[in-house]
């Protein structure tokens, strides 16, 4: 089986992605679930995290994209080892079943993973080459990055996404897992960078065609295929940086752009159309005098409920908060024109996937469900 995730694609998007010919095509033969729910928090890793597992964020433990202090240079929650539940690769090494996995979310480190590209991103002074090496499949890498390093140009798509389709098609045919999954970011990229409705993200989604074209041909007929969007993107016109409450109260410190935890311990995590704040070792009064200020800001939109801030793993936090439609949370300077991170409930916020093969009705539409339905729909197919 093929898992093909299209990084940020809402379900909102899927007229104007299915006017491309491949994905149009593919749409054609597929069972296709449309208004699905996302998972909040509804960020990358979280979620891809818990399509591999069928549980939310509480359960499996990748609870963000990156470690939860406000730094110009993040650490990505990379280690496969931080998953809590069991994954559909882990459980298809126990029956035997080959993974190859090319830019997938949370994978390094993996001993399950036959054929590992995992999506891994060097700190500062440290060398990706070396990094991604040391996470991954080593020789398996060395010999795709010298067979296909033309097509690369740093991280900049959709070039990262036509060398991962490489790496995956030579896998595919040279050694035919039984499982592969592929995570294609060019559209998330290029709309954060220029908005939803942009050139950028056209040519995006030309590359996702382009790129679901080779994958087909590598796999042939006969393989059951799931195409999945993780999360939609809502456009913003305002970055807001909440940290800079707590500088105002004296209750952090910044120095050449970095933020610094002062004696109280405290900071805000931003995570795109959400916030949380760790309060550390401030008092009760003091928390309130912050919630007072956050509930008075620009963009401001509500505070998270309880079951909300559970299912996203944040169940220990003081407290946490989203913007409405337009703002956004950084911890640093950003030209942000879209992201995601947003609660549930916010308008045109859905998600779809498609899946083709002999498990599967061609032509059948459904509507509803959860991102979560993903993984036993995965283990059924793989069981049969």
């Amino acid at each position: 089986m093929l898992i093909i995730s299209f990084d940020a694609i809402g379900d909102s998007e899927f007229g104007r992605l299915t006017e491309y010919p491949a994905i149009a095509s593919f749409a054609q033969q597929a069972a296709i679930f449309r208004d699905v729910s996302t998972v909040f928090l509804s960020n990358t890793y979280p979620i891809h995290t818990s399509v591999a597992t069928g549980v939310n964020p509480d359960v499996h433990g990748i609870i963000a994209n990156t470690k939860p202090f406000p730094s110009p240079h993040p650490v990505w929650n990379s280690r496969e080892a931080d998953i809590r539940a069991k994954t559909i690769w882990q459980s298809a090494f126990e029956s035997g079943i080959e993974t190859a996995a090319v830019f997938w979310p949370v994978t390094a480190g993996s001993k399950t993973i036959r054929y590992n590209i995992p999506e891994v991103l060097a700190q500062p002074g440290k060398s990706q080459i070396i990094t991604s090496l040391k996470a991954g499949s080593k020789l398996l890498q060395l010999n795709l990055f010298l067979r296909h390093r033309k097509k690369l140009n740093g991280i900049r798509q959709p070039d990262l996404d036509n060398f991962a389709t490489s790496c995956m098609t030579d896998i595919i045919r040279k050694y035919r897992p039984g499982l592969a999954l592929i995570h294609l970011t060019a559209y998330d990229t290029l709309c954060h960078l220029h908005g939803q409705n942009s050139d950028g993200t056209a040519a995006a989604m030309a590359s996702l065609d382009h790129n679901l074209a080779l994958l087909l041909e590598a796999v042939g007929d006969d393989e059951d295929i799931l195409i999945f969007s993780d999360h939609s993107q809502i456009d913003v016109h305002t970055v807001i940086e909440p940290n800079k409450i707590l500088l105002s109260l004296n209750l952090l410190s910044q120095e050449n752009g970095f933020y610094r935890s002062g004696e109280y311990g405290c900071y805000i995590e931003c995570s795109g159309g959400s916030a949380f704040f760790h309060a550390g070792r401030l008092s009760p009064s003091q928390i309130n005098e912050v919630q007072a200020m956050i509930a008075q800001s620009e963009g401001f939109r509500r505070f998270l409920s309880p079951k909300e801030m559970q299912v996203s793993g944040h169940k220990d936090v003081s407290f946490g908060y989203c913007a409405t439609a337009g703002y956004c949370y950084e911890a640093a300077p950003s030209k942000e024109k879209a992201t995601h991170g947003y609660p549930l409930d916010m308008p045109d916020y859905k998600v779809f996937y498609m899946a083709r093969g002999k498990s599967f009705t061609p032509g059948s539409t459904s509507r509803g469900g959860s991102l979560l339905d993903i993984a036993p729909l995965v283990a059924s197919c793989l069981n049969n």
